[in-house]
């Protein structure tokens, strides 16, 4: 008998004590309401000539955590309403694995966040203009199949074919069009930035190019790990775009492929919203050489990532300010 109670007596001291530690070890996921990334930072996050990430941060994040992830070192801010962002890092295999770090994070709740990438890209002149900005509908990477040089083939036959259905899950990834139709014309009226170097620079491609104001677009946005630059180049991103059946391309950039395949991968592709602003033509004007192109200030850098800022922010605001809504159901027109 005596046995017994002390038995009682050890379980009830047990519950006692393990009950408080158990409540305490309890702590509820922070709601990630929108994720907003990009690619690269000039200097520091606030303060001096801005990259990709730093009207954000000021804007969002500036004094809010901080969490280093991993040893890239890729750190993650968290806002007390749910916005969070980071550098995602260049390149398909960096902007990859930082997706896949931050959503597989335990401490926060993903369920029902909106992917905002935020980042400049590059655009055929025929197509739109410096300080434009594109709401992609559909994702392309142009390095995906069976290639080969030039030289290395007959005369006025192409360099490279989809020879697989294989590639076709990486290679093209049609984005919600309900959701980047209604992000398009939430944002289409928006009064953008131009800057006079631009619209001097934009003078050496020809009078059309001359006259046009920045303003918002949507369209197929390109990827490759290349930073490729010319008018053949050019030509080869439309043959691989029609290739999928995808069109021509808009915007041409580095990573939105592998940020897709990850949203694809985690169940987050339908509230995938990919925003590129344009701080370059891909191809020189005529009597330049590639070179000198890649050399040469279009004069669009700083009102690219203002334009970008001002676009992308009106998607974040709405999505946040009417999160009642928008947390179940997905924007579309």
């Amino acid at each position: 008998m005596r046995k017994i109670v002390r038995m009682v007596a050890v379980s009830v001291l047990l519950v006692l004590v393990l009950s408080p530690l158990a409540a305490q070890g309890v702590t509820e996921k922070q709601e990630i309401k929108v994720l907003v990334l990009g690619m690269f930072e000039v200097g520091e996050n606030k303060g001096d000539f801005a990259g990709e990430f730093q009207h954000f941060y000021e804007e969002y994040l500036d004094g809010a955590p901080a969490y280093t992830l991993n040893e890239m070192p890729l750190t993650l801010y968290v806002n007390d309403n749910g916005v969070a962002g980071a550098i995602a890092g260049m390149g398909k295999a960096q902007a990859s694995a930082t997706l896949t770090t931050i959503l597989r994070d335990g401490r926060f709740d993903f369920s029902n966040t909106y992917i905002v990438i935020s980042g400049c890209a590059g655009m055929a002149p025929e197509r739109g203009t410096l300080g434009d900005v594109v709401i992609a509908d559909a994702l392309v990477d142009v390095e995906l199949g069976h290639a080969w040089k030039e030289s290395d083939n007959p005369a006025d036959s192409p360099t490279m074919f989809l020879r697989s259905s294989g590639y076709d899950r990486a290679g093209y990834i049609p984005l919600n069009k309900g959701l980047a139709n209604w992000a398009f014309e939430l944002t289409k009226d928006v009064e953008l930035f131009d800057d006079r170097a631009a619209a001097t620079y934009r003078m050496n491609y020809g009078p059309q190019e001359a006259t046009e104001k920045p303003s918002v677009q949507m369209g197929v946005s390109v990827t490759g790990d290349n930073y490729w630059h010319g008018k053949a180049s050019s030509q080869h991103a439309d043959v691989v775009t029609a290739a999928y059946n995808g069109g021509t391309y808009m915007v041409t950039q580095m990573e939105d492929n592998a940020f897709g395949v990850v949203a694809l991968n985690e169940g987050k592709l339908d509230r995938l919203i990919v925003v590129r602003d344009v701080v370059n033509y891909d191809q020189p004007y005529p009597g330049q050489t590639v070179l000198e192109s890649l050399d040469a200030s279009s004069g669009a850098f700083a009102i690219g990532m203002k334009n970008g800022f001002i676009v992308s922010k009106m998607i974040i605001d709405t999505l946040v300010n009417n999160w009642d809504l928008y947390k179940e159901v997905t924007p579309s027109l």
